[in-house]
């Protein structure tokens, strides 16, 4: 994928004229020559009803005059909420930033467990 600016970045699809996948929150973080869009997204299941939402996190370079895709991943819903909750659950760890040695491998931040040893709806 290579796009001109990050506002060209969907997620949105329509095969038919119909829509199948459709973008229902989206954020981006621009930093240098590097970017990351998240994207919630649902898409048409084979009964034409929606399923639950996913969430699409693009990682974008700049390279020359556009944005190249260097990787994406795509999390359920409960791996998504999961995430978010690892990350609240951090949040005092950010916010002291460059208050330890990042050199030290003893200030390293661990999940306490892994995203599927969490439950929630996969929505």
């Amino acid at each position: 994928m290579r796009v001109a600016e990050l506002d060209e970045v969907t997620y949105d699809l329509e095969i038919d004229g119909e829509q199948v996948r459709r973008t229902l929150h989206r954020r981006v973080w621009e930093h240098g020559a590097w970017a990351t869009v998240a994207i919630a997204y649902e898409e048409r299941g084979p009964d034409g009803g929606w399923k639950p939402a996913k969430l699409a996190m693009i990682r974008l370079q700049r390279v020359r005059d556009a944005w190249k895709q260097h990787a994406a991943i795509t999390l359920r819903g409960s791996d998504a909420l999961g995430l978010a909750q690892a990350l609240g659950e951090w949040q005092g760890a950010f916010g002291a930033a460059g208050a330890s040695d990042p050199a030290d491998p003893a200030d390293s931040i661990e999940a306490p467990g892994s995203l599927d040893s969490l439950d929630g709806p996969d929505e």
